[in-house]
C-alpha cells in the first residue's frame, strides 16, 4: 500500500517544475500547485532544482530556512487531504489548503492560482502586521482569500465592488482595516496582469479603487504618513507593529465610513498590557485621538 506521506511528498517534488496549466479539478495537485508558489516566493526562487532541494529538506543555508521547513510540512499535510479528497470524488474549493475557511470557491486556473499565492505572500511580507497577529493561520487564509478575489474578476464591477465590500467588512471586523484591503489588491492585480493580461483582472481594478476611495473620503494619504510619523517618532523601538500609526488611521476611516461600529478590535490588540507598557497604550490613544482629530 502506497503512504500517504511519500505520495504527497512525491506529489509536490512532481510540480515543483511549474508546468501544470490549465484547471486543477484535482484537489491533490491544487494543494501541490500551492505549496509549490508558497515556496517560491518564500525561497525567492523559480528554479525547479531550488525548489526541489527545499522540498527534500536539503536547502543550502537560507535566511527563512524554518520558514522554508514549516512551509513543506504545511504543503504536504495539504496535499495529503487533496488525496483524500481525490479519492471521494470531492471537488476543489478554498479547505483544500485552509481547512478553517469553509467550502467556498476559488480560482482553479494554475497560471492564476500561483498568481493569487504569491500575491499573499507578498502582502504579508510587506505588513508583518498579519504574521505577529495571525500567524500561520493568517497565511492560510491570505492564500485562500487571494484565489477567492480573482474568482470575482469576471463580475461585472457593481457586483464585484460589493463582494470586496462584504469582504472588507469581515476582515475588518477581526482587526484588518480595509486599507489591507488596499495593498492587497494592488499585489493582486500586479501579479495577475504580469502573467495573464488585462482580460484577467476584469472587475478587481473598479473594487480595488473604490475601497481606497472609501478610505479616503476620511483618511488621506497624506494623513497616513502622518500617523505613521506620530507613532514611529513616539514609539520609537516600542513600536508594536511596523506601520502602527497607519494602522491605527486605517482603522479609523473604517469607522468613521460604517465599515466598523468602532476601531476597538485593533486598538485593544495594540494596547494589550500582555504586550506593551501602559506608557505605550498611552502614546498609542494618543496618536489615534490625533488621527481623529484629522480625519474628515
Amino acid at each position: 500500500m502506497t503512504d500517504p506521506a511519500d505520495e504527497a511528498r512525491q506529489l509536490l517534488l512532481a510540480n515543483a517544475d511549474r508546468t501544470v496549466s490549465g484547471r486543477l479539478d484535482d484537489p491533490a495537485v491544487f494543494a501541490a500547485v500551492v505549496g509549490v508558489e508558497r515556496l517560491v516566493v518564500a525561497t525567492g526562487s523559480t528554479d525547479p532544482e531550488v525548489l526541489r532541494a527545499a522540498l527534500e529538506g536539503n536547502l543550502p543555508e537560507h535566511p527563512h530556512g524554518s520558514d522554508v521547513a514549516n512551509l513543506v510540512a504545511e504543503g504536504e499535510r495539504h496535499v495529503a487531504a487533496g488525496l483524500v479528497r481525490r479519492a471521494n470524488r470531492q471537488a476543489v474549493d478554498a479547505a483544500v489548503v485552509n481547512p478553517d475557511a469553509g467550502a467556498y470557491e476559488v480560482t482553479t486556473d494554475a497560471t492564476l492560482v500561483r498568481a493569487a499565492v504569491r500575491a499573499a505572500q507578498r502582502s504579508l511580507d510587506a505588513m508583518p502586521y498579519y504574521g505577529i497577529r495571525y500567524g500561520e493561520r493568517g497565511s492560510r487564509f491570505a492564500s485562500t482569500d487571494s484565489a477567492w478575489l480573482i474568482s470575482l474578476a469576471h463580475l461585472g464591477e457593481e457586483r464585484a465592488t460589493r463582494q470586496v465590500a462584504w469582504l472588507c467588512r469581515v476582515l475588518a471586523g477581526r482587526g484588518m482595516p480595509s486599507w489591507l484591503m488596499e495593498l492587497h489588491l494592488e499585489e493582486l492585480v500586479a501579479e495577475v496582469r504580469s502573467v495573464a493580461g488585462e482580460e484577467a483582472v476584469g472587475a478587481l481594478p473598479a473594487a480595488a479603487a473604490a475601497v481606497t476611495a472609501a478610505r479616503r473620503r476620511h483618511v488621506d494619504d497624506d494623513l497616513m504618513v502622518l500617523a505613521d510619523g506620530w507613532a514611529d517618532d513616539a514609539l520609537a523601538a516600542e513600536l508594536p507593529v511596523p506601520r502602527t500609526g497607519a494602522l491605527l488611521a486605517a482603522a479609523t476611516a473604517d469607522a468613521l465610513s460604517g465599515v466598523t461600529h468602532d476601531d476597538h478590535v485593533l486598538v485593544d490588540w495594540l494596547t494589550d498590557p500582555a504586550r506593551v507598557r501602559p506608557e505605550v497604550a498611552d502614546t498609542i490613544h494618543w496618536v489615534r485621538q490625533q488621527v481623529r482629530d484629522s480625519a474628515r
